[in-house]
């Protein structure tokens, strides 16, 4: 027997549909600086119809229905399935699924019909925060300039919800005239919409903002600081490097977490005294967080606070902490509770360490790898082996002529493949 879906069943089957992966992402309004990316479809409209009044109505209408939880999951996850191009052939679609599938898939090609952008923008006052989201990605994410106008229109609405909501989609749109709209948000009597506007001038990657995102970064409202400091990781500006470092003390954990995420972006060396000092904080995320911080940051000067990490209490501190040690730009000595860190009980850690020497190539850990190899686990014995063929010390040798030996055929042709090397190396310099 054929069962025929009644109208609000087949649009909760189309929602949730909806969130399923189809194809790669495609940012419409994207304005990428890597003028080497070139896009063969570039200029060509696709032969299937996006959705038009009718169907972007009903879906909303079937969105503000829908379960919170549901709803929250399909506004969250539709930017995510944004494809203008479908194959002919979709494997794995059960029996039925076809007619939903058809909506499905025009809804998810850009909107381009005036009357869904109409729907959409009216969406954005939407009670209910999960259809403003969906509303406003829906309309960031679609190539027609009448979109940005309505989203740009809309960040000016007596309402602050629309307002907050018109400042995602042009996060989402990241279109360079948006800039000022944007940056005035910042100054908006509303905190959610001043940390929307920053979200999206983070999103739009503009050196310009810098200037009145560290402006944000002394408000009184602790998110609007966290916001602004996220957007600044975005940018990568270094001339963040110094206020970002100040708020790595501060008094909300959310805003010393961003801060820090914001500083290991940045990639300044100048950031690495902040980030030592929040290795000690008492807050174990952001002990974690400075630890991978540093190892994005790779300065050398960080290596002592880093090999103290390794006695952290927290064992992803310990794991980070060993990890960015071999990431730090010409660190020539290798820590010694580093070499210790090869006999851990924690096997993560033994694995880490053993490829951090191995990134550091300082010849003191030699003993200590030939040592640790017998009676290794076998990702540990791979690890040590591609460790000693980084480092130019011929008492290796002993343990790379074992490994070439090996019944598991990874570490023997790493083994065989560092010994042939160096035989190489031999008889050129006879």
């Amino acid at each position: 027997m054929q069962i025929v879906p009644t109208a609000p069943h087949r649009w909760l089957t189309l929602i949730l549909l909806l969130v399923q992966p189809l194809g790669k992402t495609v940012y419409a309004q994207a304005h990428d600086s890597a003028y080497e990316d070139v896009d063969p479809w570039a200029g060509v409209k696709p032969l299937q119809p996006a959705a038009d009044s009718a169907a972007v109505a009903g879906f909303f209408k079937a969105l503000a229905s829908a379960d919170p939880v549901v709803c929250q999951f399909v506004a969250h996850a539709i930017g995510n399935n944004w494809n203008n191009w479908d194959t002919q052939y979709h494997a794995g679609s059960l029996k039925a699924e076809a007619a939903s599938e058809r909506t499905r898939q025009s809804l998810s090609r850009q909107v381009t019909d005036h009357g869904a952008l109409a729907h959409l923008a009216e969406a954005l006052s939407n009670p209910q925060p999960c259809v403003r989201r969906a509303a406003a990605r829906m309309l960031g994410r679609t190539s027609e300039p009448e979109a940005v106008r309505l989203l740009r229109d809309a960040l000016k609405h007596q309402s602050p919800i629309v307002r907050e909501a018109a400042a995602l989609g042009l996060a989402d749109a990241e279109d360079p005239a948006a800039y000022h709209d944007l940056t005035r948000a910042l100054r908006d009597r509303e905190p959610a919409v001043t940390r929307m506007a920053a979200y999206a001038l983070g999103e739009l990657e503009d050196a310009r903002a810098v200037k009145p995102l560290s402006e944000l970064l002394g408000s009184s409202d602790a998110e609007s600081r966290a916001a602004a400091a996220s957007a600044l990781g975005e940018i990568e500006d270094i001339r963040a490097t110094d206020r970002l470092g100040a708020l790595v003390r501060d008094s909300d954990i959310r805003v010393k977490l961003a801060a820090i995420e914001a500083l290991g972006a940045i990639e300044d060396h100048r950031a690495t005294g902040a980030l030592t000092q929040a290795l000690k904080d008492k807050a174990v995320d952001v002990r974690r967080a400075a630890a991978e911080a540093l190892g994005e940051v790779e300065s050398p000067r960080a290596a002592d606070a880093l090999e103290q990490a390794l006695d952290d209490p927290d064992v992803v501190v310990r794991r980070l902490a060993a990890q960015a040690l071999g990431e730090l730009d010409n660190l020539k000595r290798a820590p010694a509770r580093l070499i210790t860190a090869v006999g851990a009980a924690d096997p993560e850690l033994r694995v880490l360490a053993v490829v951090a020497l191995g990134e550091i190539g300082d010849s003191v850990a030699v003993p200590a790898l030939s040592r640790a190899y017998s009676g290794a686990e076998p990702r540990l014995r791979y690890a040590i082996v591609q460790a000693l063929a980084e480092i130019d010390d011929r008492r290796g040798d002993a343990v790379l002529e074992l490994a070439a030996r090996e019944k598991d055929s990874a570490i023997r042709h790493t083994a065989a493949e560092a010994l042939k090397d160096r035989h190489e190396d031999d008889d050129d310099d006879d």
